[in-house]
């Protein structure tokens, strides 16, 4: 049994509004979603578990028509979603009333409810969100033997949950570890984390929403396969989107003109990828004249923003003569002499606090 499993999609948004590029990352989310199901038919999955957060807010009949037409171009394919935080699902909402022609279905709120499918010896438990916020802790001392329900025993068992906050559903780790599931298909947190080998993993956003997004995001394939001795399960996660947030770090020289500092954050853009999306956090040491100016790479790159975290470079031995008679004085003398790496980041440290005290002074 061969699977295909996403989280937190977010159809619908608009991510940066304000920036340039903002339309264009909203088409790219809806373009990258069909990049994946175009992935889906080659790699000739068996099952699409989609766990929470597809999209940005609740669908409308619109946008899920839309997505019914998408889905039903997948032979021999069931699409299991669960709603999570953001597409939550309501009594006589439109997700609430939806029939699919696609072989899609998106499981219930309330209680957990489960999918047998039977060809390939699979089944699939879930809860659907019906508000934005849970705080129960829906799935502790959830087991794939559901009360009332009959027991598929010797089938691959798997649980598709959405949270893992104090706001949207605590989640155990352990406990789920331990719950009887074969694979655990979570969502709701952005970053991708393979919280245990083939069997407990978030996915990660397909695609980066916001600019606290940092890194790669992408989905996970796997297959399972029946052994004499049970269910062996291998999976892989996959980097897919076509774009990241960056936080670049950029290293400033007290001696530095606009001009090499432009050039220097060009090269190291040019570098990880001119595609991405940037915050430049300028640091180190900056004259008292130097004002940083990257106006004019903000028309060329994607840059979210820069965050000046630099510092004044003080001239030591003129700031000991000019405040000899007090604490600044005598704590610059006190390391003379000290030429070690700890001691000198000791006096930088101190010399900025002091420095930053007279500036609340004023």
């Amino acid at each position: 049994m061969k699977f295909m499993h996403i989280a937190d999609v977010h159809l619908g948004v608009v991510p940066d509004k304000g920036k340039s590029w903002s339309e264009q990352r909203a088409q790219e989310i809806k373009s990258s979603f069909q990049r994946l199901l175009d992935v889906a038919k080659k790699e000739k999955i068996d099952v699409l578990l989609i766990a929470g957060d597809l999209f940005h807010f609740p669908p409308t009949t619109s946008m899920l028509k839309e997505l019914d037409a998408q889905l039903n171009e997948l032979e021999n394919v069931t699409t299991i979603l669960i709603a999570g935080n953001h597409d939550y699902r309501t009594a006589g909402s439109p997700l609430d009333r939806y029939e699919f022609q696609s072989d899609t279905l998106c499981l219930g709120t309330g209680e957990p409810e489960q999918v047998v499918l039977e060809d390939l010896e699979t089944s699939i438990t879930g809860i659907s969100y019906d508000r934005q916020i849970i705080t129960e802790a829906l799935y502790d001392g959830l087991t794939p033997e559901l009360p009332g329900e009959e027991f598929h025993e010797g089938y691959f068992q798997i649980l598709l949950a959405h949270g893992g906050d104090e706001k949207h559903s605590p989640i155990s780790r352990e406990g789920l570890l331990s719950s009887g599931f074969d694979y655990i298909a979570l969502g709701h947190i952005h970053k991708p984390e393979i919280i245990a080998a083939d069997q407990m993993i978030y996915p990660g956003s397909l695609e980066p929403i916001d600019y606290t997004d940092i890194g790669a995001r992408g989905y996970v394939i796997g297959e399972a396969v029946k052994q004499k001795e049970g269910w062996s399960c291998r999976t892989e996660w996959r980097e897919f989107s076509c774009r990241q947030y960056v936080e670049l770090p950029v290293e400033v020289q007290p001696e530095m003109t606009n001009y090499q500092l432009q050039k220097l954050v060009q090269e190291q853009m040019d570098e990880l990828g001119s595609e991405h999306i940037y915050r430049v956090l300028l640091q180190g040491y900056r004259s008292s004249l130097f004002q940083a100016d990257l106006n004019g790479l903000m028309n060329l790159y994607h840059i979210y923003e820069i965050v000046d975290q630099t510092h004044e470079a003080y001239d030591l031995e003129q700031l000991q003569e000019e405040n000899a008679d007090n604490l600044l004085g005598r704590y610059i003398q006190s390391f003379e002499g000290q030429e070690d790496v700890l001691h000198q980041r000791a006096l930088e440290y101190g010399v900025k606090a002091l420095m930053r005290c007279r500036e609340f002074e004023k």
